[in-house]
């Protein structure tokens, strides 16, 4: 049985993509418009601030003066 207009039949108020994911945090590290932090671009081993971010926020990055891949740091950006 399939009802693909169950927010209509049953008067449930379907939320809009613009609100979806909104949300209240009392946290001082998040906002609701995303992290107040950033990743720091140097390197955990060598400290060489040349280094290529391997995923898209650059939370994982790898260093191209020591060759290793590590976690970046956290750092306080707004």
């Amino acid at each position: 049985m399939s009802n693909s207009n169950i927010f209509h039949n049953n008067n449930f108020q379907q939320t809009s993509l613009n609100d979806a994911y909104n949300f209240s945090t009392f946290s001082e590290y998040i906002k609701n418009d995303g992290l107040k932090t950033s990743f720091s671009q140097m390197c955990i081993f060598c400290s060489s601030n040349n280094t290529i971010n391997l995923t898209s926020e650059g939370g994982f990055k790898n260093c191209n003066n020591c060759k290793k891949q590590f976690r970046a740091r956290l750092i306080n950006s707004k």
